[in-house]
């Protein structure tokens, strides 16, 4: 009788200990899915920001190339008048005169 107890003392002490180590494993398991889940937004978070920062690069290219052109034309339209830029050569603004600059617009 007393070897039954024993035994049955040991069988309760190796089933705490195994509801113990599981109990252990499903906390581990449950903080392993919510680094998973953080990780996850922070990644979803990360894209967002990435597609914005696309949108911003785009609309900046864009607005860039408007201004090129933009430049360009007015370089044509002082190109086509044939007044040497300000400045230009040691000469000063004084050869620009109010009849051409209209002419610029």
């Amino acid at each position: 009788m007393d070897e039954l107890l024993r035994e049955r003392d040991i069988l309760n002490k190796n089933m705490l200990k195994a509801v113990n180590a599981t109990q252990k494993q499903t906390d581990l398991v449950k903080l392993h899915e919510q680094a998973k889940r953080n990780l996850e937004e922070e990644i979803q978070n990360y894209k967002d920001e990435a597609q914005k920062q696309r949108k911003i690069i785009f609309h900046l290219e864009k607005e860039r190339d408007r201004y090129i052109n933009q430049a360009s034309d007015l370089t044509q339209k002082a190109d086509s008048v044939r007044m040497p830029w300000p400045l230009d050569k040691g000469k000063g603004w004084k050869q620009w005169t109010l009849r051409a600059l209209p002419s610029l617009c």
